[in-house]
């Protein structure tokens, strides 16, 4: 099946950059989007990427070959069985697998269901924070329980992302744990340990601070829904978490430089193996 027509179901930031990408770098497709948010809907129209922007779901055709749902995984699941009828495919692109999974199953009928997650983003949400290079070198995860068509294949490809396949839904949402939603909460838990004024840590923070901290600043609803869909596995993550943050504690409190050594060194050496995978791919 050559895809023709897509429609993506939320215009902002993942929504916005796919319909930038697909417009400049496959301009044959026909791309169109919904967008019920009244000032996002203006902003996407604002991009010239999509043919139409569509104030609601229904108000869009029923012929689409792929509907891709660029929205949160509690909006994608309640908005699986109004648009079955309208695609092929759907496709979803929530960090989040088991739920949507479980919906697409339950759900889908005469559409054929591509769970998926692009691993890329940025802080500023909505439209106007759009990037045609947003998936550029980043993983774009797929589902070997469901596997896409090679036409949905290479569209990932065309928007400059490398396809990523792993065994399925639960065993993405353990990865996310440790690779994303873990480390999100690592990073709000560092501001939370701050005791300083703000302004006093602005005047002398270096590179650490602001590194570590940036992914505190990411969209608060995203982080409550994403961390609540997958709280077994973030839990888990955090008790792992807690437990090498007592072993510095304790190591420091001994003033046991020895075992502080020990600590610092598996943690470089896990990190050094990290790099060196993915600078390899």
């Amino acid at each position: 099946m050559a895809l023709k027509r897509v429609l993506i179901v939320g215009a902002g930031l993942i929504g916005g950059s796919m319909g930038l990408a697909l417009s400049r770098r496959m301009p044959h497709l026909e791309v169109d989007a919904v967008e019920v948010n009244a000032a996002y809907r203006e902003q996407a129209a604002g991009l010239r990427a999509f043919r139409h922007v569509w104030h609601a779901l229904e108000s869009a055709p029923s012929d689409y070959d792929l509907a891709v749902l660029a929205v949160p995984v509690d909006a994608a699941i309640h908005l699986l069985p109004r648009v079955r009828g309208k695609a092929s495919w759907v496709m979803d692109v929530c960090s989040v697998k088991r739920p949507i999974v479980e919906a697409m199953d339950r759900v889908l009928t005469g559409s054929r269901g591509v769970p998926s997650h692009p691993m890329a983003g940025k802080a500023q949400a909505g439209p106007l924070g759009a990037d045609e290079a947003l998936f550029e070198g980043r993983s774009w995860i797929f589902l070997e329980t469901h596997r896409p068509s090679a036409e949905i294949e290479e569209l990932v490809r065309r928007l400059g992302a490398r396809v990523v396949r792993v065994p399925d839904a639960e065993d993405h949402d353990r990865r996310m744990a440790e690779a994303s939603h873990g480390i999100h909460l690592a990073s709000q838990c560092a501001v939370l340990a701050a005791e300083m004024d703000p302004a006093a840590i602005a005047e002398i923070a270096g590179p650490a601070f602001w590194d570590v901290t940036r992914l505190a600043s990411s969209p608060s609803e995203f982080w409550i829904q994403t961390l609540g869909a997958n709280r077994d596995h973030v839990i888990a993550w955090l008790r792992r978490f807690e437990a090498a943050a007592r072993s510095f504690r304790a190591a420091l409190e001994r003033g046991d430089a020895a075992e502080v050594r020990i600590l610092l060194e598996e943690a470089k050496r896990r990190r050094e193996r990290a790099d060196a995978a993915r600078n390899t791919e």
